[in-house]
């Protein structure tokens, strides 16, 4: 299981999604070497640690790690707010990494059409989007599920 962060410039949301991303059995973050929030002692603290303990991979392009992980078999799935499948709908039981955007652009159009499937977080109320690392949590901890009740 791999988290792939596209756009997120923010290190509090980036050391709230390695805390996640710890806690629900991620193997390693996949982050972009430019474009992206500096790993710095304030994303650490805002992890609880989570960054010293779970694998950072610093790629020069997110195209291409997605490259890689197809040939590794992996699937790769993207959050989208107008995707037409929900999160709980998507077979998460299988090797996968998932792809979050960065709150004001989201995921890159390229990156996006690579993916192998769209999936939405549905929300009942009027307000439109959550903060990526909360819809990162809630994403993961549906992963976590499916591959519990799997067993």
């Amino acid at each position: 299981l791999f988290v792939m962060l596209d756009g997120i410039t923010d290190i509090r949301n980036i050391g709230g999604i390695a805390r996640s991303a710890l806690s629900f059995g991620a193997h390693a973050l996949i982050i972009p070497e430019k474009g992206v929030g500096t790993l710095n002692e304030d994303a650490i603290l805002t992890s609880a640690g989570a960054l010293e303990e779970l694998a950072v991979c610093r790629v020069p392009s997110l195209m291409k790690a997605v490259d890689d992980l197809h040939l590794n078999g992996i699937k790769v799935y993207a959050t989208e707010m107008t995707a037409g499948t929900k999160c709980f709908e998507m077979d998460f039981t299988e090797p996968c990494a998932i792809v979050m955007g960065g709150e004001e652009k989201g995921i890159y159009a390229a990156l996006l059409k690579i993916c192998d499937a769209q999936f939405q977080i549905p929300m009942p109320g009027d307000f439109e989007s959550l903060n990526v690392s909360v819809a990162t949590g809630i994403t993961l901890y549906e992963i976590a599920r499916q591959r519990i009740l799997n067993k």
